[in-house]
C-alpha cells in the first residue's frame, strides 16, 4: 500500500488520527505524576532530570529522522507514519511538562509544605468549588471541595492556590455554599484517601469573605427548592431522584441548616450498594447522556419552530452550560460540557460532528489544561465510555439487528461498548465484575429518559411553582422506582458479582479475555458469512442464515403458497 492508497481511505466522518497522540498524552501524563512522586520519595528534586531527559530525547530523535539519508523502503514507511508519530511525541512532551509543572507548583505551595511536616493547625482562605455533602469521616457531618487563596500558620500569612477537601460540623455545614470565599480554621494535613491532595478536618469558618455570585445564589435556590419537594416522596424517590438529576444521591446533600431528610441510612445504603452490584451505578451520576437528552429536546422545539441553525447551536451551547452549572461538580461534566460545546460548535459552523477527533481534542487539552485529571477515575470512565461506543456501538448495534428487535439491538449495543472499556478501570477501583449489567441497563433504558427530563425539569420550576414541580419530580420517581426494583433483584445476592483479580494485574486479565472475546466473535462471523446461500426468489440478493430471518422468510412464503392456493380455487 502506497502513500496515495492510504490518504484516500482517510474519511472526515471517521478521523481517528487524532486518538493514539490523546493515548500517548494521557501515558505520558500519568508517567511524569508517577515519575515525580518517586522522585520526591527517593532522590529529591535533582531526580527528575532523568524524566526530562527520557521525555525529551525520543522526541527529538523522532523529529529528525525525516531529515536522515535512509533507504527508500523506510524512508517510504517515515512518509506515511512520520507525521503520526511525531505528533504522539509532540502530544506526550506536552502532557508530561503539563503534569510535572503542575506538580512542581503544588510542591512548592505553602499549604502542601505545612501539611507535609504533619497535622498543624492554619487559617485559610478558601472558595468552595463544589456544594457541602455527607461527610465520608465519621467524625465529621459534611465535607466540599475546595482552592485555597491564602494560608496563615503562627501568624504568617502565604499565598496559596492547593485543592483541599474540608470538613465541617453543623451548623457550619449550612452555612457553606458553592462559589462563596470563607475564611476557615482548622487542622490541614494530607489526604488519606480521595482525589484531593489535602484535608483540612474540625474546620469552624472564621467569617465569610464573599457571598457566592448572584447566578450561583440562584442556582443554590433552584437545588434547595427541588430538594424540599423531593424530601416529600418515597423513599427511593429522596434518594434517586436527586442522584438522577444532579449526579448526588438525596441522603449525601447537606440543603440548608441543620436540616434532615428523614431517609433511613440503610436502606440508603442498600439501595446504593445494589446499583453498583447490578452495574447501573453509572445512572446516578450526571454524565454526556444527560447533555444529549437536553440537547435533543432543544433541537426538537428549534425544529419546531423552524429556527435558524445558528440560532439553535447558541441555544443548545447555552442549555449546556446552565445544566452543567446546575448539577453536582466532577470530571465526567466537565469532559462532556466540553465536547457537548465542541458539537454545538460544529453545529453553528454548519459542520458535521466528529465524536472521535472532538474526544481527542478535549481530551489533550483537558489533560494540559488541568493535570490532574489524568490520575481521575470518574474522567478516565467517562473517556473510556465514550470511545467504547464511538468505536464499536455502530458495528454492534448491525450485527445485532437481524437477530433482535432495534430499541434492543441499540441499547444492547451502547451498553456492551461502554463496559468494554470501562471494565479495566472498574477493576482497579474495585476487583468484581457485574454480572447482570447488560440485561439491568436494558431493563432500565426505556424509563432513563423521561425520567431525567421530569427531575431536570423539576429543578427548573421548583422555585417558581412548588406544587408542579413536587409532580414533575413524583413522575421522575415513577421511573426511578423501576431501577430500584430492576437493581434489588439484580445487584442482591452473593451471584451478582464475580470476584476478579485487583489492580494492574486484574485489569490486564479483563483486556486478555476481551480480547479473546472479540476474536471469537470475529471468527463466528466469517463463519456465518460463509454459509451465505442463493435463495431462488430473490435473485441478486445474499442473505446469512439466522433462525430469525429464516423464520420471517418462511412466513412470507407459506402466506404467499396460500394465496396461490386460494387463487386457484
Amino acid at each position: 500500500m502506497n502513500g496515495g492508497d492510504y490518504l484516500d481511505r482517510e474519511r472526515g466522518s471517521r478521523d481517528w488520527r487524532l486518538l493514539p497522540a490523546a493515548l500517548c498524552g494521557w501515558a505520558a501524563s500519568l508517567a511524569a505524576h508517577a515519575g515525580f512522586d518517586y522522585c520526591m520519595n527517593h532522590d529529591g528534586i535533582l531526580g527528575l532530570l532523568p524524566i526530562v531527559i527520557i521525555g525529551t530525547v525520543p522526541f527529538v530523535a523522532v523529529s529528525g529522522l525525516a531529515f536522515l539519508r535512509l533507504s527508500e523502503p523506510l524512508r517510504h514507511w517515515l512518509s506515511i507514519w512520520h507525521a503520526s508519530v511525531t505528533m504522539c511525541a509532540v502530544a506526550a512532551v506536552a502532557c508530561a511538562s503539563c503534569a510535572l509543572v503542575y506538580d512542581l507548583l503544588q510542591w512548592r505551595d505553602p499549604a502542601s509544605r505545612a501539611a507535609a511536616g504533619g497535622e498543624v493547625v492554619a487559617v485559610m482562605v478558601i472558595r468552595a468549588t463544589s456544594p457541602a455533602v455527607s461527610s465520608d469521616r465519621r467524625s465529621n457531618d459534611c465535607r466540599l471541595d475546595a482552592r485555597t487563596l491564602s494560608i496563615t500558620i503562627d501568624g504568617i500569612q502565604q499565598n496559596s492556590s492547593a485543592r483541599i477537601r474540608v470538613y465541617a460540623d453543623q451548623p457550619e455545614c449550612g452555612k457553606l455554599r458553592q462559589g462563596g470565599t470563607y475564611e476557615i480554621s482548622g487542622t490541614i494535613s494530607e489526604a488519606e484517601y480521595g482525589a484531593m491532595p489535602l484535608w483540612l478536618t474540625d474546620a469552624v469558618m472564621v467569617e465569610r469573605v464573599r457571598s457566592p455570585s448572584m447566578p450561583m445564589r440562584v442556582i443554590d435556590t433552584m437545588q434547595q427548592a427541588f430538594l424540599t419537594q423531593t424530601a416529600q416522596l418515597s423513599d427511593q424517590g429522596k434518594i434517586l431522584v436527586p442522584g438522577l438529576t444532579l449526579g448526588i444521591l438525596g441522603q449525601d446533600y447537606v440543603p440548608v441548616e441543620g436540616a434532615d431528610a428523614g431517609i433511613d441510612s440503610t436502606y440508603a445504603t442498600q439501595v446504593e450498594d445494589a446499583f453498583r452490584r447490578s452495574g447501573i451505578v453509572h445512572l446516578m451520576a450526571v454524565s454526556g447522556g444527560h447533555l444529549a437528552v437536553v440537547a435533543a429536546l432543544v433541537r426538537g422545539v428549534c425544529s419546531f419552530f423552524l429556527a435558524p441553525r445558528r440560532v439553535s447551536a447558541l441555544l443548545v451551547a447555552s442549555a449546556y452550560v446552565m445544566l452543567s452549572a446546575c448539577v453536582f461538580p466532577s470530571d465526567s461534566v466537565s469532559r462532556a460540557l466540553m465536547m457537548g460545546l465542541s458539537g454545538a460548535a460544529c453545529q453553528f459552523l454548519g459542520r458535521r460532528g466528529q465524536a472521535m477527533a472532538s474526544l481527542s481534542w478535549i481530551t489533550l487539552a483537558m489533560l494540559m489544561v488541568c493535570p490532574q485529571m489524568s490520575q481521575s477515575f470518574g474522567f478516565a470512565l467517562s473517556c473510556a465510555a465514550v470511545l467504547g461506543i464511538v468505536l464499536f456501538a455502530g458495528t454492534l448495534n448491525a450485527w445485532m439487528m437481524p437477530v433482535m428487535p432495534r430499541f434492543i439491538a441499540e441499547a444492547m449495543s451502547m451498553t456492551i461498548s461502554a463496559q468494554v472499556f470501562t471494565l479495566p478501570i472498574q477493576v482497579l477501583i474495585e476487583p468484581e465484575l457485574p454480572i447482570f449489567s447488560v440485561p439491568a441497563n436494558l431493563v432500565v433504558a426505556p424509563f432513563v429518559g423521561f425520567s431525567t427530563l421530569a427531575g431536570l425539569a423539576s429543578l427548573t420550576i421548583s422555585w417558581l411553582i412548588p406544587w408542579l414541580g413536587l409532580q414533575l419530580a413524583r413522575v421522575a420517581s415513577w421511573g426511578t422506582s423501576v431501577m430500584e426494583l430492576t437493581a434489588l433483584h439484580l445487584g442482591s445476592g452473593e451471584r451478582a458479582t464475580i470476584p476478579w483479580a485487583g489492580g494492574i494485574k486484574g485489569a490486564v486479565l479483563v483486556c486478555v479475555v476481551e480480547a479473546i472475546c472479540v476474536l471469537s466473535a470475529i471468527a463466528t462471523r466469517r463463519i456465518l458469512t460463509a454459509m451465505i446461500v442463493q435463495e431462488p426468489d430473490l435473485p441478486g440478493k445474499r442473505l446469512i442464515v439466522n433462525p430469525v430471518e429464516r423464520l420471517r422468510m418462511w412466513m412470507e412464503r407459506t402466506r404467499k403458497a396460500l394465496r396461490e392456493l386460494q387463487w386457484e380455487e
